[in-house]
């Protein structure tokens, strides 16, 4: 299979294309390197370094295509920059969304698939949370991944072009970015590690469906395998366990080996109280479930911070 991969430089897309790679299939990276970094770009992808909002960036897909599954990552993730300005947030993940299905749609892609959030959901009433609730996202990040969706959804039914929209819960893995949701985790890994007390924002009582990023890499393939039966579709893809901070942080002071407590500050604005999605539509389709429950998970992001390796 030929696989592009937007943000292919970073967290997560950098192990779906490994994941491609390891499986002999062709992979092109399209990144601006900005937040990503080519030291992270697997042996044996292609990388050209280019802006998503670049109008050329048709050209490239056009040239270095067709593409089987064109898979994008790419994306501005830092939610509490974008609730004090969110016009940089607005401009990449919706008009850089808006050029990657047109770029995909005339390059002839065999569908796209699309990284959204469960952000979209703001503060759901139901839990966990299915797709077919009604979204009302509250923060600038949820709604540019929202907007991203509705455009999803018209490119599929009015463009030839089959999208799948996964909705991630909070993804967490060896050095996830600090700048994420689930930077939480790595934050407080490196503060216990260097004999520093962690931080937490609030009562500690919000929770949050922390699904490791190797559980999201066999989502992503899966999808991108599966026969499609409908030109749009959208999936959670979590593990239906909430855990809140409190036992975040107590669980990592554990692994860690130190001796310390929490100290708490002020809560920060933008952040839903509770976060935790219903995937049982996407193992019906795909067969896809967890495998890595949150405390193996946390064990290996301790290790691997103390011995300074990815994992």
């Amino acid at each position: 299979m030929r696989i592009l991969i937007t943000g292919g430089a970073g967290f997560i897309g950098s192990l779906i294309a490994q994941a491609y790679l390891d499986r002999g299939d062709h992979v092109v990276i399209v990144d601006s390197l900005v937040t990503g970094t080519a030291s992270q770009v697997p042996v044996g992808a292609t990388l050209i370094e280019q802006d998503i909002r670049d109008p050329d960036l048709v050209r490239t897909v056009t040239e270095h295509g067709p593409f089987d599954v064109i898979s994008h990552h790419a994306a501005l993730k830092d939610v509490r920059k974008a609730l004090l300005d969110p016009r940089a947030d607005a401009d990449v993940n919706i008009l850089g969304m808006i050029n990657v299905l047109r770029a995909a749609a005339e390059g002839g892609a065999g569908r796209l698939v699309f990284a959204s959030s469960a952000a979209v959901y703001g503060d759901a009433k139901v839990f966990p949370t299915p797709e077919d609730v009604e979204c009302i996202p509250i923060s600038p990040y949820g709604i540019s991944k929202m907007t991203g969706e509705l455009y999803g959804r018209y490119f599929a039914l009015n463009r030839s072009l089959p999208v799948i929209a996964l909705r991630y819960g909070t993804v967490y893995g060896t050095f996830t970015p600090e700048a994420s949701e689930a930077g939480v985790i790595t934050i407080f890994t490196r503060r216990l590690l260097a004999g520093d007390v962690p931080v937490i924002y609030g009562d500690g009582l919000q929770t949050r469906d922390f699904v490791n990023v190797e559980d999201i890499v066999r989502a992503n393939i899966l999808v991108g395998d599966a026969p499609m039966h409908a030109p749009w579709a959208v999936y959670n893809v979590s593990t239906g366990v909430e855990t809140n901070v409190n036992d975040l942080a107590g669980t990592l002071i554990s692994l860690s080996g130190a001796n310390c407590s929490p100290r708490h500050e002020g809560a920060k604005a933008g952040e839903v109280r509770r976060n935790v999605q219903d995937a049982s539509r996407l193992r019906k389709a795909v067969g896809w479930a967890p495998e890595i429950q949150i405390g193996q998970g946390l064990s290996a992001v301790v290790e691997a911070t103390r011995h300074g390796s990815r994992g």
